[in-house]
């Protein structure tokens, strides 16, 4: 399987985007990895050939895979699942949303219809293109999860407290690490445009919700956090109010 070039990689040559938040994929696709004292968490896992740029960055930072505590999904899309099947296999626990399991276990999943309606946009045509040829048709299905549940406080590294926000995804989660202002929004919000490509303010992903009114009624499940550096699973992060931000999104 082909691995990404370097001109898909994110355009900050800096991997840490907040503190001990590392961001890994390419431009279009988003991962994380969220380190603390006592290990490190993966939030989200790309596309199957990303998984490469996690063992090299272990290495490089002295890290072994039995530092990787947990795999957390905001969501069970394909491009989020990606390597999950390959931490399983190195007895890593995995946590999703119990709704979102279907998904999950129905890995390879076949293309919605807005996929195709859109492959006429040039932008979403190369993110198309490149979700192929990372393996999205090879992602594996995963039989179970530890589930998440709103509010719960993972106990995982980082601690991230999880924020049930459905309409992407009937399980879409946010995570949040209040002692450091980060949020993970998986697609729950987006700084990229996925079907023009451009860059920008925080935003829904329109027809690519399964439920586009009940993703933005579930913006109002975010309000209130103050500051944050906003991480999405497209797009670059996005630092400020979220009150801010929500406004732009909405």
């Amino acid at each position: 399987m082909s691995t990404s070039t370097a001109d898909d990689r994110p355009e900050s040559t800096d991997r840490e985007v907040a503190d001990g938040v590392y961001r890994f994929g390419t431009r279009r696709i988003n991962w994380y990895v969220l380190e603390a004292d006592d290990g490190l968490t993966v939030v989200d896992a790309g596309l199957p050939a990303h998984w490469p740029q996690l063992g090299d960055w272990l290495a490089e930072n002295g890290y072994e895979f039995d530092d990787v505590a947990a795999l957390v999904l905001t969501h069970a899309d394909a491009d989020h699942v990606g390597f999950a099947s390959d931490l399983v296999d190195r007895n890593v626990p995995v946590y999703c949303h119990p709704d979102d399991l279907p998904l999950l276990r129905g890995q390879p999943q076949g293309a919605p219809g807005w996929f195709y309606r859109n492959l006429w946009r040039p932008g979403f045509f190369v993110y198309a293109v490149e979700m192929i040829r990372d393996g999205v048709t090879a992602v594996e299905p995963l039989a179970d999860a530890e589930p998440l549940a709103d509010g719960d406080v993972l106990p995982v590294p980082g601690e991230p407290r999880v924020i049930f926000a459905p309409g992407h995804t009937r399980g879409s989660c946010a995570l949040y690490v209040e002692n450091r202002d980060v949020l993970f929004c998986g697609d729950v919000l987006a700084t990229r445009n996925i079907f023009t490509g451009r860059e920008g303010d925080p935003q829904l992903l329109g027809s690519a919700d399964e439920d586009h009114d009940e993703a933005r009624a579930s913006l109002t499940r975010l309000e209130g956090l103050g500051s944050v550096t906003l991480l999405p699973g497209h797009g670059n992060p996005w630092r400020g109010e979220i009150d801010a931000a929500l406004s732009l999104a909405r």
